[in-house]
């Protein structure tokens, strides 16, 4: 699905509240059809085959932790939460230097694999690329 070279490294960023859900529990482990919205991120990047998944916890890091601790990621924890970019850069330093980065959400239950396939393969060296939705309802 996704070509081999460079080697795809995946960063979920999983480290929010989400305080707009007006809930204790971390957003990531709200559930969506029985399962947390975390782990049907990690099922649809795992089918990309990454050489290395980074998951970037904060709020709850623990509780989210344990309900994955079978899971094959490198958890990252962002002490702070000082915002979107400051958790990439928390990651970053795992991250080998050859690879080519795909950050997501641990949010999005809905993403599609062959959507973030496309994206991937489409970027060349130094590039990046941004993949948005705009739905009329």
């Amino acid at each position: 699905m996704i070509a081999a070279d460079p080697p795809l490294e995946v960063i979920v960023l999983a480290a929010g509240r989400g305080t707009r859900m007006i809930s204790e529990r971390p957003k990531v482990l709200h559930e969506l059809a029985g399962e947390p919205l975390l782990g049907h991120v990690l099922r649809t990047v795992n089918g990309l085959c990454p050489r290395a998944i980074h998951v970037v916890l904060g709020y709850g890091a623990d509780q989210v932790r344990d309900r994955f601790a079978d899971e094959n990621v490198q958890w990252v924890v962002q002490h702070e939460q000082l915002g979107t970019g400051h958790a990439v850069k928390t990651a970053l330093p795992g991250v080998g230097a050859d690879s080519r980065v795909l950050i997501v959400y641990g949010d999005i239950p809905l993403v599609d694999a062959a959507e973030l396939a496309l994206l991937v393969d489409g970027v060349g060296d130094g590039d990046i690329a941004l993949l948005t939705a705009d739905f009329a309802d």
